[in-house]
């Protein structure tokens, strides 16, 4: 695909992406829809369903790739080496971050939707954040940055600096803070492009490693 036609396809994923997030309470408040779970869910899902659509073809690709060069064992097997490595990573920088910053208190976004919205939280958990979001973090950006170090430190970079421009920057230890989104985003870059790019395989990555919280919640633990 020519790199012009990728570059524009991005930018408009990304300024839609923004624009919904920034913008669709109010305008659901406009027209009337004053339950903010209901706004959010439809506009993820109108926005999830456009990504797709505009990515198909890649999905396509991808998906004819695993059926070519993937059995089911060696996906299998993928799988649960990058699900424990970003597991581990949790565990450590959780660890680093209870000795550089005792107390600090981390934001569970997935914890707190939980709390409002069980169904909710299941879509934006398991297939929202899977599969829009990767997407556009990974799938979009790779059809324009070919090199695979650019392409790390960039997808890690935009993805830590979206999730600040819609939560803000805390007052303290802000270093810390975006390093906890930083290290794992690179973590699932390099996933991607260990596998040929592949989005379908880290998709399949994201949603097992996104289970085990969701499973821990359902259990109450």
């Amino acid at each position: 695909m020519d790199k012009t036609n990728s570059l524009i396809k991005m930018l408009i994923a990304f300024f839609i992406y923004f624009l919904y997030s920034m913008y669709s309470l109010t305008l659901g408040k406009a027209l009337g829809i004053n339950n903010e779970l209901v706004i959010m869910f439809v506009s993820d899902l109108i926005f999830l369903v456009l990504i797709v659509f505009v990515y198909k073809d890649n999905l396509k690709k991808d998906a004819m790739m695993i059926k070519k060069d993937y059995k089911i064992s060696k996906i299998i097997k993928t799988v649960v080496i990058w699900v424990i490595a970003l597991f581990v990573l949790n565990i450590v920088m959780g660890a680093i971050t209870d000795i550089v910053a005792p107390g600090l208190a981390i934001d569970n976004n997935t914890e707190a939707l939980w709390g409002m919205s069980k169904i909710y939280t299941i879509f934006k958990t398991l297939i929202f954040g899977v599969v829009a979001e990767e997407i556009l973090f990974r799938e979009s950006l790779r059809d324009v940055v070919t090199n695979n170090i650019l392409f790390v430190i960039t997808s890690a970079i935009i993805y830590t600096a979206m999730h600040f421009i819609f939560s803000g920057l805390p007052e303290n230890n802000t270093i810390i803070y975006m390093l906890i989104y930083f290290i794992p985003a690179i973590v699932s870059s390099l996933a991607y492009i260990k596998n040929k790019s592949n989005i379908i395989i880290l998709m399949l990555i994201k949603v097992t490693y996104n289970l085990i919280p969701l499973t821990i919640l359902f259990l109450g633990l």
